[in-house]
């Protein structure tokens, strides 16, 4: 008898691919009215921050652009933004809403939509900034601490529990108090008030995760600490870590917002959306409210959406457990 050559045996599936999977997380995440919703909010501000003007496509004046720095809004086009942040318009101080000026115009005669899509440019680019290098310092303590536990789970734990003793808004003050207000420091005082919240939540999940069958597989097949963490653990804890970066983001403009409003934001004549605030409320009174009125929306618009997000791929998610 004699055995027919090249017989194929039953083909192996290798999964779903990367599309699809891509795939099945965008149609659970369209899926729920309420996160596109949320979506549309932050994306209307995304598109105004992209093309307030045509900086975006000269890297050469990133960084000048976000800091305020007049030279570079000079040598810039403004799109949506209509007008350069900075430009004071004479006899047009403290006006309201018209055809020339959308929002109206604050107490120098600057232009309130300008300053509005500007000031998104800011808190779009340190808000996510601040929140990544957050995650990146709070979960891997996280993950460190939950995975080998003992002393080090210890040590890691209890240091994190002192920062977070501390209320939030006090930790802002007390950084930029002693470093100064500036891009830099904001970043530093939102990634060390956030970093130990981020660290607990990846710790719980950790401690859940590695008594899982593929983490035991993975140590019986003598893979390192660092290998089974990143790569078997971390992975698997993904959604609830987007879910609360989210929200992280949107605590991130909230406390931008705040120090902008004390005074401890990013310095003037930078069109930060908590110093507009500021600026603009003893004017309420006098009838003019137009300045504290659209950047508060603003603020909120940008809240809303992020948390609006959060809850909706939250609900999605557990449906799909």
């Amino acid at each position: 008898m004699t055995v027919a050559e090249g017989t194929a045996g039953p083909k192996i599936s290798s999964g779903p691919s990367r599309w699809d999977k891509t795939k099945e997380s965008l149609q659970i995440f369209t899926s729920s009215r309420v996160a596109v919703f949320g979506f549309v909010l932050v994306f209307f501000w995304v598109v105004v921050a992209i093309f307030a003007d045509d900086c975006t496509f000269r890297p050469n004046l990133w960084i000048s652009c976000v800091t305020g720095d007049r030279a570079a809004y000079d040598q810039t086009t403004p799109w949506l933004g209509r007008y350069s942040p900075l430009e004071q318009f004479r006899g047009d101080n403290l006006q309201g809403p018209s055809a020339k000026h959308w929002l109206g115009t604050d107490r120098q005669g600057r232009d309130l939509w300008a300053r509005l899509a500007y000031g998104s440019r800011i808190i779009l680019l340190l808000s996510p900034t601040s929140v990544f290098i957050a995650l990146l310092t709070g979960g891997t303590l996280g993950v460190v601490a939950g995975y080998y536990g003992g002393l080090i789970d210890e040590i890691t734990m209890r240091a994190l529990d002192g920062l977070m003793a501390f209320p939030q808004i006090l930790l802002y003050l007390v950084i930029i108090a002693a470093l100064g207000p500036s891009i830099t420091n904001i970043i530093i005082a939102i990634v060390i008030a956030g970093a130990p919240g981020i660290a607990r939540l990846v710790r719980s999940l950790t401690l859940d995760i590695k008594t899982r069958d593929f983490v035991a597989a993975a140590e019986t097949r003598g893979e390192s600490g660092w290998y089974i963490m990143f790569v078997e653990i971390l992975p698997n804890a993904r959604g609830p870590i987007i879910i609360d970066a989210m929200l992280r983001v949107g605590y991130a403009i909230f406390a931008i917002g705040t120090l902008g409003f004390l005074g401890l934001g990013i310095p003037p004549p930078s069109p930060d959306w908590g110093s507009i605030v500021n600026q603009g409320r003893s004017f309420i009174q006098a009838g003019h409210p137009w300045d504290a009125l659209w950047a508060s929306l603003a603020i909120a618009m940008l809240v809303v959406g992020l948390n609006l997000m959060a809850d909706g791929l939250n609900e999605e998610l557990q449906r799909y457990r």
